[in-house]
Order: structure tokens, then sequence, then C-alpha cells
């Protein structure tokens, strides 16, 4: 049962019911003292369960455009990474690159890399892949908008993102 899980410790018995939506957490524990029974207290929190996904279904455009940037995120950009790439020649050496992925598709995840040296240098790689990403961006939003337009407003942080990239040194 996903999201739904047992505890038996020394003073707690109990099901424990954790649902996460847009990047928060909701949880309830049911007691097996409160409810008469194990089982009885398992029907209770799967009833909750349902419940509650069916008032607070999951959000489409979550599952496909992450909107922050996680915690680890070095880059600043959501979707760009700072990562190495595997030459096609030279014996598949190591090349620093920025990686671009995005979920165009629900479940089809997708990746693209913006090696250093065919732009130049760290800062240019930078700019095209952050251009393609927003590009990404913007083409699932038409889709989930059903419109050419995207309702949301798009921030800019190019200038703030380059100015921290400059003053870290590569891995």
């Amino acid at each position: 049962m996903k999201g739904i899980s047992r505890i038996d410790s020394s003073h707690t018995h109990c099901w424990f019911v954790r649902i996460y939506r847009d990047g928060k957490v909701h949880s309830k524990s049911f007691s097996d003292g409160v409810y008469g029974s194990k089982a009885k207290a398992l029907e209770a929190a799967q009833e909750y369960k349902e419940e509650y996904e069916r008032e607070n279904p999951p959000s489409y455009a979550s599952t496909r455009l992450r909107l922050k940037p996680l915690r680890n995120n070095a880059s600043g950009v959501v979707g760009v990474s700072e990562t190495y790439g595997r030459a096609q020649s030279n014996r598949g050496a190591k090349m620093p690159c920025f990686s671009v992925t995005w979920v165009p598709t629900p479940n089809r995840p997708r990746c693209k890399k913006f090696y250093f040296s065919k732009y130049g240098d760290r800062e240019s790689a930078f700019e095209a892949a952050v251009e393609f990403r927003k590009a990404r961006e913007r083409e699932i939003l038409q889709g989930l908008n059903g419109d050419n337009k995207p309702k949301t407003e798009e921030k800019n942080p190019l200038k703030q993102m380059l100015s921290n990239l400059k003053s870290r040194p590569f891995r």
C-alpha cells in the first residue's frame, strides 16, 4: 500500500498515512487502540487516504514542470546542472558540460548536453543551456494551458546566475 505504513514500537501501534502534494507532506496516524483493532485502523487509514486524494488531486503541471530549484541545485536554474559527458571520439574522454533535463510528455524525461568546448567557454554554454530550458518550459506551459501564450509570468534570472557562475570554479 503506497503511502500507508505500519508503526509498531514499544508504545505505538498504528498505521501511518503519508501523502505528498506540491512539495509538502500531509500525514496522519491511525492507532489500533482508538479504532479497536489493527484491521479496523488499517481500514480507516485507507478510507482517509482515498478521501484525501479525491479532494486534493495532484496537479498535472507539478509532475512535468518544477518551478523551484531543489536545495542541492548549484546552477540556480531548474533543470540545468553542471556535469560531464563522454566524447563520441577521443576514446570517450570526459568533457565538462551543462546538462538540461525536462519532461515534454508525462513519464518521458529528456536530456540535452551543452559542452563547453562547443560553445567556447563555460558561460556561453550556460547561457545556451538556460535559454534552451526556458524554451522547453514555454512549450510545456503552452501545452498545459492549451494556448500559445504561457499564463505564468516568466522570470529571467540569467544575469544573477551568470554572476554566481563566474565566481565558482569548475569542479
